[in-house]
């Protein structure tokens, strides 16, 4: 696992100070897990806010999945963490997951609940070769992957990798020909698809 993206130093501050929605929140604790470069950009944020912290009054906080991402045992000797055999991330134990679902041609999709949460979380599983529509957001729409691989027009994201996207971006993932990819979405706002073809699917579009 050779990870490339990470989360904006915005994004990782926001994340270590709990300021995150949670569904967006548990994209990113997804990544952190697996990456340990992202991890030490955590635990140095987390100690510049503490000394910050150190001249208030303290009060009880609930854990999140800040607190999953850098607990131990997570801290491996090599500069990544495998994900689980199953490709799932230790921080959605907590969470309950809905079944997979087709919602095209070898595209299937389960639902993360995340109590509370103003984002949609989802995981999205696409074959070996699928190019998904060119689409834009009118919110967030962060990645992690978990399995696999795509590129667009910002790069390739192979697993462990963070796609942070905002309504500012636009592209045309497409799927990696051999591996296929299985990532953890966490989504605001709307899909807007581009295009005649992506105007005619835009009223199928539901997640």
């Amino acid at each position: 696992m050779s990870i490339v993206h990470r989360p904006s130093d915005e994004t990782l501050a926001a994340f270590a100070a709990g300021q995150l929605d949670e569904g967006l929140a548990v994209v990113v604790a997804c990544h952190v897990e697996a990456d340990q470069e992202s991890r030490r950009r955590l635990r140095e944020l987390e100690a510049v806010q503490g000394a910050l912290l150190d001249t208030v009054e303290p009060v009880a906080m609930a854990s999140g999945p800040t607190d999953a991402a850098t607990a131990a045992p997570a801290e491996p000797s090599s500069a990544t963490a495998p994900m689980s055999e199953a490709g799932m991330p230790q921080v959605l134990r907590p969470y309950g997951l809905g079944p997979w679902r087709p919602i095209g041609i070898r595209i299937a999709m389960r639902r993360v609940e995340v109590p509370g949460a103003d984002a949609r979380v989802f995981m999205l599983r696409a074959g070996p070769g699928i190019a998904l529509p060119h689409h834009k957001h009118t919110g967030f729409e962060w990645t992690t992957i978990l399995a696999g691989a795509y590129e667009h027009e910002y790069g390739r994201y192979t697993a462990g990798d963070f796609d942070e996207a905002d309504a500012e971006h636009d592209h045309t993932p497409r799927v990696d020909p051999v591996e296929g990819c299985t990532c953890i979405v966490a989504m605001t706002g709307s899909v807007q698809l581009q295009g005649w073809l992506g105007r005619l699917l835009q009223p199928l579009v539901r997640f």
